[in-house]
């Protein structure tokens, strides 16, 4: 049985992707969600290109324990601040059989989730698709529907196999890493209020997203620390697509992704909602792991002030205004 906890837009989008394709789903949820899961009707899916709330499914039995028996994979799509209280309420070993897949941004979740099981099957799970959350258990798809498991075991693979959801295995935490440098243009967009298209096809934009993975994979080689980036070439081809390429990131990341073109980094969302985002955990990562190593990560510290500064409702940075704020 599949438990997903925390039914925000990507445990929202996993519950419907899983049972879409007939797996059994169940969601945790606490109290004080039930009125409104049991107000939703059931779960909604829309994919790029649908009128939500899309495809309607059944309403997945709720479960207010996180005992874990009779689970084989649960998946944990909280966010960040919210998972040492989560950690607090799991058992202390997790049952025989029983996987539990991190879909949270960044590697600083997935090692307290390693540190509260150790030894255990805790598998990093690498969303890479865009998922908005409109309503209760209504989610809207804008990218096609990816996703990496670190070492993941065949069972887990193939019971996504027709879902939808295309999931391929990795190394460890190779993805993870991938997938956090990628997301460090989430910060960008955050300040200036950026679609994934603006960031794309910028050219002020792309020079300092550029100049921010720079930073970062000079931070990660001097930690040694390996990533694949979840696109189908190595960084210097990816490097130079952004800086020289002209329309041509955009292009292919309409390609590989089918991002719609208003879709936009969900940190962008975040701070529109007064939330509080993930940079800490994304680019905040990159600062933490220069200072390790006796190094410097000024444009990623840079942005992970401003995001840190940012009010509600936020003000929006010029690309030009970003760039001379961070010397790019």
């Amino acid at each position: 049985m599949n438990l997903i906890i925390g039914a925000g837009a990507v445990g929202t989008t996993l519950a419907a992707l899983l049972a879409e394709h007939g797996q059994p789903v169940t969601l945790y949820a606490r109290a004080q969600d039930e009125a409104r899961f049991s107000a939703a009707g059931g779960l909604w899916l829309a994919r790029p290109g649908q009128t939500p709330p899309g495809q309607r499914l059944a309403l997945p039995p709720r479960t207010h324990q996180l005992d874990l028996q009779g689970v084989d994979a649960a998946y944990l799509c909280t966010k960040a601040a919210a998972l040492p209280a989560l950690l607090a309420e799991l058992p202390a070993r997790l049952p025989d059989g029983c996987r539990l897949l991190c879909t949270l941004n960044g590697v600083r979740a997935l090692h307290q989730v390693k540190a509260r099981f150790p030894g255990q099957a805790v598998r990093p799970m690498s969303i890479l698709f865009n998922a908005q959350l409109d309503a209760p258990l209504q989610a809207r798809l804008t990218t096609r529907a990816r996703a990496v498991i670190g070492d993941a075991e065949p069972d887990l693979l193939a019971r996504f196999a027709g879902s939808g959801l295309a999931v391929r295995a990795a190394e460890g935490e190779t993805a993870v890493w991938g997938k956090l440098l990628i997301n460090l243009a989430n910060a960008i967009g955050a300040l200036t209020q950026s679609t994934f298209q603006d960031l794309f096809q910028d050219r002020v934009l792309r020079r300092l997203y550029a100049a921010v993975l720079d930073e970062a994979t000079g931070v990660l080689a001097a930690a040694g620390i390996r990533f694949r980036l979840p696109v189908a070439f190595p960084y210097p081809a990816y490097r130079w697509s952004l800086t020289h390429g002209g329309p041509l990131p955009w292009w292919m990341a309409r390609l590989a992704n089918g991002l719609d073109r208003g879709a936009y980094p969900s940190m962008v969302a975040d701070v529109r909602a007064g939330r509080v985002t993930e940079v800490a955990e994304l680019n905040g990562e990159i600062v933490r792991q220069a200072e390790a190593c006796g190094r410097e990560a000024p444009l990623n510290r840079g942005l992970v002030d401003r995001v840190g500064a940012l009010r509600h409702p936020p003000a929006r940075l010029s690309p030009a205004a970003l760039a001379r704020e961070l010397g790019v």
